[in-house]
């Protein structure tokens, strides 16, 4: 979000990590937060091992796979990306940024100003 204020609005992560191996609850949980940035891909350094989705086949607390869990956050980042692109696409037309903390459409609400 700090980027976004500065100007700066296609931001986002290497997810799953870059350097060194990874875990599969690691990249899932990536891969779940990485849905809601306008900017993330796979991508590891040389020489780690493999982060690719279908490697990561064990199971979560017995329920799914993490390679479930890691499609349903493409899914979600796919049913969002046209919302991304027309609000990169304001925001370049019109300034502003493309993720706001609460306190810019909020700014009477002291609750926006809370952590």
């Amino acid at each position: 979000m700090a980027h976004n204020i500065a100007g700066i609005p296609l931001v986002g992560a290497d997810i799953c990590g870059f350097i060194g191996d990874t875990s599969a609850e690691l990249c899932a949980r990536w891969y779940t937060v990485g849905a809601f940035y306008p900017f993330s891909r796979n991508h590891n350094a040389m020489g780690a091992a493999p982060q690719l989705p279908w490697n990561f086949n064990t199971v979560y607390q017995g329920t799914v796979t993490y390679n479930e869990i890691i499609r349903n956050a493409m899914h979600t980042k796919l049913h969002l990306i046209r919302y991304y692109y027309t609000q990169m696409s304001l925001v370049q037309q019109n300034g502003g940024a493309f993720y706001r903390p609460l306190f810019f459409d909020y700014p009477n609400d002291d609750n926006a100003y809370i952590n």
